[in-house]
């Protein structure tokens, strides 16, 4: 396929299935086979494919106004776009600046923050520390402060190094604690990292509120991010929450940082906001963060062409519309549990060694034992056998290595769009079970 087609593929030995049009958690290929789409997309395509509706709006934007520079003027849809979504978080974010994606939405918020310690007369402020096992983006500057090994590695030589701490990892901590029974030592670290970094030099803190393909659907234990909050208000470093991908209604809440009981100071965006119909992203800050630099300087310039543009924003609009009209969050709050359920049903496997995760985006973990939770060898690449073994049977998972330290530990999520049903979800555990009991066939389980 490498040969005989101009698009330059991830993989360029893979056959690729020709994906011709969607339909809900369906797609179809040139020949009409149906495939079904478990990671939406992937994690992206929250309201599903094929609605005539956002179609209709996209048209009828294009026709309108296309195209707007954000340095020259504001339009009517961007301005109605902001307001959903600080209405969104309940009014906990006041500003909002649109990019195009979670890569952006993460560059603007780092550049935000430096723009922040700057106008408040703390030029030294610049490092953002963030953990080992996260993962903020593709391009060079949140790619950098990411700490998913894979994703970094040939990299390096461009990469910036501002300090890592280790992950909200219960599953496999890395302090040898019992979930429940810590002392939040994970937390702590930051502490640590930031008095030997110097408080003076730390800009801010970034964290996944739940983690996406580098640990697939971990989340900290209850407190670990009211610990997180009280270190960086001690220190004047601004708390930054990764939410591209669990936000606008992925976790089972408008954002996932509101089941943590903590309110950061920035929320970059990204995927679901433009309910996988433009390539969004954004980033919302509080009333607090944007009057520190409305009353200093009063002024942000940096940004992208097509930052705010009206296409976006009119999707942005439509999408949040749409959420409310079919009551799209409460309904992913339930069909996560019982998504969960389902998937925890298959720990009966012997290569089941973890299942987690909120509202549709539920991560698994496979091991070789589940008592010392030993990983498969990386040369075995168990995670890609499971997603080639799903594609086999028209399915589309997510798959993912190197949750152990970066070094080994296979691991899939599943995520489907916001509109499942639970007949739907069967299918998919059913697939999905037949997938991992093929798969441990094939390594001698």
């Amino acid at each position: 396929m490498g040969k005989d087609t101009n698009v330059l593929n991830a993989d360029f030995f893979r056959e690729y299935p020709v994906i011709s049009s969607g339909k809900g958690i369906y797609m179809y290929d040139e020949n009409g086979v149906e495939y079904i789409d478990g990671a939406s997309g992937p994690i992206l395509c929250s309201l599903g494919h094929g609605l005539t509706e956002m179609g209709d709006v996209l048209k009828e934007q294009a026709v309108k106004l296309a195209f707007a520079h954000r340095d020259d003027c504001v339009t009517p849809i961007l301005r109605e776009a902001c307001t959903k979504v600080c209405e969104f978080t309940n009014g906990d974010m006041e500003k909002v600046f649109f990019v195009c994606g979670g890569s952006e939405a993460n560059e603007i918020a780092i550049k935000l923050v430096r723009e922040y310690h700057l106008d408040r007369g703390n030029p030294g402020k610049y490092k953002i520390i963030s953990r080992w096992q996260s993962y903020h983006g593709s391009s060079m500057g949140v790619l950098s402060i990411s700490g998913f090994t894979k994703r970094r590695s040939g990299y390096e030589p461009y990469l910036s190094e501002f300090g890592h701490i280790p992950p909200a990892y219960c599953y496999r901590c890395w302090f040898g604690r019992e979930a429940g029974k810590c002392n939040f030592e994970c937390a702590q670290a930051l502490e640590n990292e930031i008095l030997c970094q110097g408080p003076e030099t730390v800009a801010a803190f970034i964290a996944e509120p739940i983690s996406g393909m580098s640990l697939c659907g971990a989340e900290p234990p209850v407190g670990y991010f009211k610990k997180i909050r009280e270190i960086c208000d001690k220190y004047d470093v601004a708390f930054i929450m990764d939410e591209v991908m669990t936000g606008v209604g992925r976790t089972g809440k408008n954002f996932a940082y509101m089941h943590y009981g903590v309110v950061p100071d920035l929320v970059s965006m990204g995927k679901a906001v433009g309910g996988g119909y433009f390539p969004l992203g954004g980033v919302a800050c509080t009333a607090k963060f944007y009057n520190e630099m409305y009353q200093n300087k009063g002024s942000f310039p940096p940004g992208y062409s097509w930052s705010g543009n009206p296409l976006g924003a009119a999707v942005t609009v439509k999408t949040f519309e749409y959420l409310a009209e079919h009551n799209l969050v409460d309904h992913v709050a339930k069909m996560g549990e019982y998504l969960k359920s389902k998937m925890q049903a298959l720990s009966t496997h012997p290569t089941v060694g973890d299942v987690r995760g909120r509202g549709l985006m539920i991560g698994m973990e496979f091991v070789t034992n589940k008592e010392t939770k030993e990983p498969f060898d990386p040369k075995v690449k168990l995670s890609l056998q499971l997603n080639r073994e799903a594609l086999k049977r028209h399915m589309l998972i997510e798959s993912s290595s190197g949750c152990n330290r970066g070094q080994s530990g296979d691991q899939i999520m599943i995520g489907p769009a916001f509109i499942i049903n639970k007949e739907q979800i069967d299918t998919i555990v059913d697939q999905l079970d037949q997938v991992i009991t093929t798969v441990e066939k094939n390594n001698g389980f």
